[in-house]
């Protein structure tokens, strides 16, 4: 691991950090004596790690983004906002086309539901020629 400030090598263990979202391991540089904690893209964010990628993969399963606010308020105690829910969508998108957070399924919806609406037109088509 190097050093966020300096790109030195010399880095030790120097205790945890604990506050709301959670323990994080500290580390200190011994050459420029500065402190950091190992980045994990979650950095300045306010709700847990959990949250946000359980968040984002019910989002992608399907979910509105107004059943996901629920949810994360009923099973998990998070009061989180809606557009909230979407900026974290928005931000770690590279990480979901990837395939790191899971897969991808909301286009494949959509293609579901046009056949749908593709199949309902047929029928009433079919319906008005026998009709005739």
């Amino acid at each position: 691991m190097n050093c966020v400030y300096c790109e030195s090598r010399e880095v030790v263990k120097r205790g945890k950090r604990y506050n709301q979202s959670g323990t994080k391991q500290l580390y200190l540089c011994n050459d420029c004596n500065g402190s950091f904690v190992e980045h994990d893209g979650f950095e300045h964010m306010r709700y847990r790690k959990e949250d946000i990628v359980r968040a984002i993969h019910q989002y992608e399963d399907g979910l509105s983004m107004k059943k996901v606010q629920n949810h994360l308020w009923q099973h998990d105690g998070v009061k989180v906002a809606r557009k909230t829910i979407y900026g974290w969508v928005k931000k770690y998108s590279v990480f979901l086309k990837s395939g790191e957070f899971g897969s991808t399924t909301r286009p494949q919806r959509k293609t579901a539901r046009r056949r749908k609406v593709h199949k309902n037109k047929q029928k009433r088509r079919i319906r008005s020629q026998l009709q005739r």
